[in-house]
């Protein structure tokens, strides 16, 4: 009993005037940076395409899906599934959105009471010297970024109201870059012959961001653009005051009757 308490008073001593180290003494306020994601842009066109053209890929239909005939689809009930030879075909060109876009489109059940929609989370877009071109990707995760180069092989194509699509593709080849993404300067309102392809637009900020990120510029002239934030951004809370004029750069997504420029990065965007 003795011997226990003259150690513990010891050991007391032995810690007599020793300050312990603050644990939390590296802790700071919280505080608001701004994340810059730049991107590389320039307006200088492409010099290059791969085996194929992307003008040259296929065109379907109305609401037609184009498989190569080794891809042909296991039922022939759906309407508008077709094969082609002129796939497989092998592209390439610069990535010119986050793979990590949301997009929902038709897929194919027979029973038409059945919802047959197919949801794909890693889409993006590529261009080359010719045209651009939505890819509907199946990937949560982005495995390569924006001013990369890949090569695909291009195997099925599809059209749902007005947007062309490659709804199969394989990844050949990724070169790494960032090279600058080529974009076309546009003073008029969007209209066909910019679907899928990146341009710029600067305009005043017309309303505050809807709940799904749509926000509107008004240029000025009378013209009015659509640009849908990523739900990322959405939710960072990433928006500008009404009445801020800003400069926006991305591709043209056809949807819901209206044409929409896609922003997936800060850096897409510069107040003016």
């Amino acid at each position: 009993m003795h011997r226990v308490g003259a150690i513990a008073v010891l050991l007391a001593g032995c810690g007599a005037g020793v300050q312990r180290e603050d644990p939390w003494a590296w802790y700071a306020e919280p505080g608001d940076y701004d994340v810059m994601e730049p991107v590389a842009f320039t307006d200088q066109n492409y010099d290059f395409t791969g085996a194929t053209a992307i003008a040259d890929l296929p065109t379907p239909g109305d609401f037609e899906t184009m498989f190569a005939q080794s891809d042909a689809p296991a039922t022939r009930d759906c309407d508008g599934w077709t094969t082609t030879g002129e796939l497989p075909a092998e592209i390439s060109g610069i990535v010119t959105l986050l793979p990590r876009f949301y997009f929902k489109t038709s897929g194919c059940v027979p029973d038409p009471s059945i919802d047959s929609d197919e949801k794909y989370y890693g889409s993006y877009f590529v261009q080359d010297r010719t045209a651009g071109y939505f890819v509907l990707g199946d990937s949560k995760v982005a495995h390569f970024d924006m001013g990369d180069r890949v090569t695909l092989r291009v195997r099925a194509i599809k059209e749902a109201f007005d947007q062309t699509m490659i709804m199969v593709h394989d990844v050949l080849e990724v070169e790494r870059g960032p090279e600058p993404i080529y974009y076309e300067a546009v003073g008029d309102e969007l209209d066909a012959t910019h679907v899928s392809r990146v341009v710029r637009v600067e305009g005043v900020v017309a309303n505050e961001p809807s709940t799904f990120g749509e926000i509107y510029l008004d240029g000025d002239q009378g013209q009015r653009w659509k640009m849908g934030l990523d739900a990322e951004l959405n939710r960072r809370g990433v928006t500008w005051p009404v009445g801020t004029r800003l400069q926006v750069t991305g591709p043209v997504l056809y949807s819901f009757s209206e044409y929409t420029i896609e922003v997936m990065r800060v850096g897409q965007v510069e107040e003016k």
